[in-house]
């Protein structure tokens, strides 16, 4: 059955031309999110110092701490977007994400002067079944390398987490809590005694935790370091024919440095978003894909007749189990 065919005799590609889709997560899928920098600006472009690299770890970090119920399996940080594949609740998962949105933002563009918020609308597409989790896995530690920008996923100078998979190590970064110090800098003023309140007190070091993906669970700590590698060696070789069958070469970790970063590219279609306007699901036609669709335009369809009901002032209107319902201000 094709994905825009009717489901239960309503077509979801004429319900909902020209209409963002409601978020929907299920918490028994992995999704695979893209988070795209504004305008396609070269704003996530590495530093030399690793300055963006320590705050992207430590607010990641961060999050993994505030919703320890959302597993990363797999990331990837480029000049103008990123790549996640994570799972969790449908009420974790959102704040997740729009938690490191916001602090990377403002963090890091504390140090670049960008003042405002740094990303697009982030989409976020469902891996249902082994295969599709595979391939996005692949997929992910394939970034920059298939770009031609180094010519292995382990020569990228921002985060990747390739680099970390391989090494076996835990990428560490540094998380500074403001409200904290803000908090004791204004007790020290109301103190009878003050005490001397260091920035050093509030700093904190966190570690990314990697989950493996539930396909991948099954193998022990060398067959999955094996299976990576076996990816990596691949991609790399992949990558290489490409470059030599269209006379190209490896852009270089120093010139990725150099980089503008008013820099704008857009971003190409990605291999499953072909032929359809929006990205729903990652996965071959199969009865799990199917049934996620199922699940998938049942909550839409549910949210959008909510929506109009509540629209025409019916303020009382059950949304579907979940959604996210409007907010209400006196007036």
């Amino acid at each position: 059955m094709p994905i825009g065919a009717s489901i239960e005799g309503q077509p979801p590609a004429t319900l909902f031309r020209g209409v963002k889709h409601a978020r929907f997560h299920d918490p028994s899928v992995v999704y695979h999110v893209l988070l795209r920098c504004f305008q396609g600006r070269f704003l996530l472009r590495p530093d030399r110092r690793g300055v963006l690299n320590d705050i992207v770890a430590g607010v990641i970090g961060r999050a993994q701490e505030l919703w320890p119920g959302v597993q990363l399996f797999a990331h990837a940080w480029l000049s103008n977007h990123a790549h996640l594949l994570v799972q969790g609740s449908p009420e974790d998962l959102p704040a997740f994400i729009g938690f490191i949105e916001r602090e990377i933002s403002r963090r890091w563009g504390a140090h670049i002067d960008w003042p405002d918020r740094m990303w697009q609308r982030y989409e976020s597409t469902a891996l249902v079944g082994p295969d599709s989790e595979q391939r996005a896995f692949r997929y992910v530690l394939a970034q920059a390398t298939k770009e031609g920008l180094v010519a292995s996923p382990l020569q990228w100078p921002g985060v990747h987490c390739a680099i970390d998979l391989l090494r076996g190590k835990r990428r560490r970064g540094s998380w500074f809590d403001g409200t904290g110090y803000g908090r004791a800098v204004q007790a020290q003023r109301a103190a009878v005694r003050p005490r001397a309140v260091k920035k050093a007190d509030f700093a904190n070091r966190y570690e990314v935790v990697l989950a493996r993906l539930p396909c991948l669970r099954a193998l022990s700590d060398e067959e999955f370091r094996g299976h990576v590698t076996r990816a990596v060696e691949e991609i790399e070789v992949s990558a290489k024919s490409e470059r030599l069958a269209a006379g190209a070469k490896v852009l270089g970790r120093r010139q990725v440095l150099e980089m503008s970063r008013e820099t704008r590219r857009d971003l190409p279609m990605q291999p499953w978003f072909e032929n359809r306007r929006r990205m729903i699901v990652w996965a071959k036609q199969t009865r799990e894909m199917l049934e996620y669709l199922h699940r998938y335009w049942k909550f839409q369809r549910a949210f959008r007749e909510a929506s109009r009901r509540f629209c025409a002032g019916e303020t009382g209107v059950t949304f579907p189990p979940r959604a996210f319902r409007p907010s209400m201000f006196a007036g």
